[in-house]
């Protein structure tokens, strides 16, 4: 019965291990969702911007 106790052990400290390299693997993913997220509204907004301007350029003169 002694012999079980490492292998027992062992396995419980490779599922320690991946817990943490799952952990690490979801929270790198949920990030570079979050930052492709941002790099789209950002270019959404700079368009939308452009053309809110150039909309209000051709009804009134162009700006100061």
């Amino acid at each position: 019965m002694e012999q079980a106790e490492p292998a027992i052990d062992q396995l419980w400290g490779v599922g320690v291990i991946g817990l943490v390299v799952g952990l690490l693997v979801y929270l790198a993913v949920l990030a570079l969702m979050l930052w492709i997220g941002y790099l789209i509204v950002k270019a959404a907004v700079r368009n939308g911007l452009k053309e809110h301007t150039t909309w209000l350029e051709g009804r009134r003169g162009p700006l100061r």
